[in-house]
């Protein structure tokens, strides 16, 4: 018994230590992941990068983007995009899915996209008009919040 509770004691500590090691670095365009660099060349180009952020917690590793104009973009370890937040101004067209992209066109003609994530489960886009969508993963509508 005694030695359950100490093995119980024993995984909570490590469980509590790997979760309060967040690391946080600034770091330059190179070293971010090679599907991330190539996002940001095919999308912001024209744009300057004001700050790269590598955040290491426990397992997961996130990288953070700020570029001049205040876009802020989230990339999983990988590089893969996971937020494009362009307020006020419209994430870039080549960044939406185009259904999504006709579904606001249809739905919302006099509002842009200003905010896109993307998870496993689907999009979730906000638009200037304060409304939010939801998608799941084939782009079918699952919610809509204003």
């Amino acid at each position: 018994m005694k030695t359950m509770k100490y093995f119980v004691l024993m995984a909570l500590f490590f469980l509590s230590s790997v979760a309060c090691d967040g690391r946080e670095k600034n770091i330059k365009f190179k070293e971010l992941p090679v599907a991330a660099q190539t996002f940001l060349k095919d999308h912001f180009d024209s744009q300057r990068i004001s700050l790269i952020r590598k955040d290491s917690e426990g397992l997961r590793t996130t990288y953070d983007v700020i570029l001049a104009d205040g876009t802020k973009l989230d990339f999983d370890s990988k590089g893969e995009w996971t937020e494009v937040d362009s307020k006020p101004a419209a994430v870039p067209a080549t960044v939406v899915p185009q259904p999504i992209a006709d579904y606001v066109k249809k739905n919302y003609p006099n509002a842009a996209i200003v905010q896109i994530e993307r998870d496993g489960r689907g999009y979730e886009v906000d638009l200037s008009i304060r409304i939010e969508v939801r998608f799941d993963s084939k782009f079918n509508v699952k919610r809509i919040d204003d």
